[in-house]
């Protein structure tokens, strides 16, 4: 495989298992040494092994809680004490719940967007100013996009936009941050945010040639699916597998997606591939969603 990835850093939240582990080692195969950040030290742990022994990629195993906001910079700091910088961010750390819209309670809100919205969120503030810090200063930008709004559009210089990309950052959103979901109305409430978190910050950070992309996945049979599998058969009295049959039975390829499906588009936004690609949520689903 092209180790379009040599030399660089990358951060996977999430990554002990299901989507995560499948990007963090699609990564490390294309030559990025990986963070495995994962809420569990010991899937963590397995899987920074895992992937050393298979690709002979550096790798750091970290337990993290995302939904500590303070935990994204303190993550950062012990990324750089190991390896000096941070080139890539894959914000995949996440949380689902079935249960019907009128029957959440404030902490069940909470709790899934104090993960997939709040500490998104505040770890990809942590790492984006990481990466501005690293950008020399010789090839700092004259203006911000604070600037840049506030004068008119003939004034804006192309020589103010660095030359070279100096980060990539992907946040996981869903097909369920697509459209409205009645059995998972704050999941999909927070997948929503993360498509305008992405497209704000990747306005933010266009003046430092950093990019920001979103990938929206479609039904990927991790341990999240088999728990939404369960629930709906608890709602309903399905069968186990059942419902993910049916909702796969709606996909025009007609079958679920691996890690790997999801894995390949985000290795090209981390790529030079993508350098001219920002502010974007690429629905990776089969064709379930076409918008």
């Amino acid at each position: 495989m092209e180790q379009r990835l040599l030399g660089k850093v990358a951060i996977v939240t999430g990554a002990g298992q299901g989507i995560g582990q499948g990007v963090a080692t699609r990564l490390a195969r294309e030559g990025a040494s990986v963070v495995i950040a994962d809420y569990n030290a010991e899937t963590a742990n397995a899987t920074a092994q895992e992937i050393a022994q298979s690709t002979g990629s550096a790798t750091l195993a970290y337990s993290i809680d995302i939904s500590d906001v303070t935990a994204g910079q303190i993550m950062v700091d012990a990324v750089v004490a190991k390896f000096g910088h941070i080139d890539i961010l894959i914000n995949n750390a996440g949380l689902s719940q079935t249960k019907p819209m009128l029957e959440l309670t404030p902490a069940d809100w909470d709790r899934i967007l104090n993960v997939n919205q709040r500490g998104m969120f505040f770890v990809l503030q942590s790492v984006a100013t990481q990466m501005i810090r690293q950008i020399p200063e010789n090839e700092r930008p004259t203006s911000t996009m604070a600037d840049v709004v506030t004068i008119k559009k003939s004034e804006t210089k192309t020589s103010d936009i660095p030359v070279r990309n100096h980060g990539k950052i992907v946040n996981l959103s869903s097909i369920a941050g697509r459209r409205g979901r009645p059995l998972a109305t704050h999941y999909a409430a927070s997948k929503a945010a993360v498509i305008s978190i992405t497209q704000s910050a990747a306005l933010t950070l266009a003046p430092y040639n950093i990019t920001v992309n979103a990938v929206c996945p479609g039904v990927v049979p991790t341990q999240m699916w088999k728990d939404i599998d369960a629930d709906r058969g608890r709602l309903f009295g399905s069968q186990p597998g059942e419902a993910m049959a049916a909702f796969v039975n709606t996909i025009p390829l007609k079958r679920a997606s691996t890690p790997e499906d999801i894995a390949g588009p985000i290795a090209f936004f981390c790529s030079a591939d993508a350098d001219y690609v920002t502010g974007q949520a690429l629905n990776v689903d089969g064709g379930y969603e076409m918008d």
